[in-house]
């Protein structure tokens, strides 16, 4: 009876699923993001501690097809203000593939009708769109795959620019960039530009 039990508990064991044997890909995705951040932090960011760094996490889908990749989406802490605190984040897939993300962030002139008074704008005009790993004050979106930014600028009764990109086809696009760039204390952004990405 005891040989029985035995061959009856081996026969079990053989028996389950290949993936409940095998370690959670994500682990091992957050573990190699880690280690690429610490290797390549970027320029403005503060190097952590490795002890200390427990990164957030998405997963997200990369391509949109039936060949596509799972992948989280790292965010690393990067810079601490008094107004705005920054991340920067890396793309981890279950292959092992490490790449830096990149969001394309619109510059902007603004023309005020007083000098000394930032309170009346006369224009905003968009300058250039240059790619940046930094996001301001970001909020990420898994259900829709949407990145958020609110970027404050100093002074009293902030003014600020606010950012969404949307995932598509392996990158981010911006969807939506507005500017507050009165410092009246009132919330009235101005839509600089939209997009239909989906």
């Amino acid at each position: 009876m005891h040989k029985t039990l035995i061959i009856a508990a081996g026969a079990m064991f053989a028996t389950l699923p290949v993936h409940a044997q095998q370690p959670d890909w994500r682990a091992g995705a957050v573990e190699r993001a880690i280690d690429h951040h610490l290797e390549k932090v970027p320029d403005p960011c503060v190097v952590p501690e490795r002890s200390a760094l427990v990164p957030a996490y998405f997963e997200l889908q990369i391509g949109e097809d039936t060949a596509a990749r799972q992948a989280l989406l790292v965010e690393f802490p990067c810079q601490t203000g008094a107004y705005n605190q920054t991340a920067v984040y890396l793309l981890s897939d279950q292959h092992g593939v490490i790449s830096e993300v990149l969001f394309p962030s619109p510059k902007v002139d603004v023309l005020y009708a007083d000098k000394a008074d930032p309170t009346i704008v006369e224009e905003i005009v968009l300058t250039e769109i240059t790619d940046m790993r930094e996001v301001v004050n970001p909020s990420y979106d898994s259900s829709s795959r949407t990145m958020t930014e609110r970027n404050k600028w100093r002074g009293a009764d902030d003014a600020y620019s606010a950012t969404e990109w949307g995932f598509k086809n392996g990158k981010f696009e911006i969807t939506l960039f507005a500017v507050d760039a009165s410092f009246d204390g009132a919330d009235n952004p101005q839509t600089l530009m939209r997009n239909e990405i989906w």
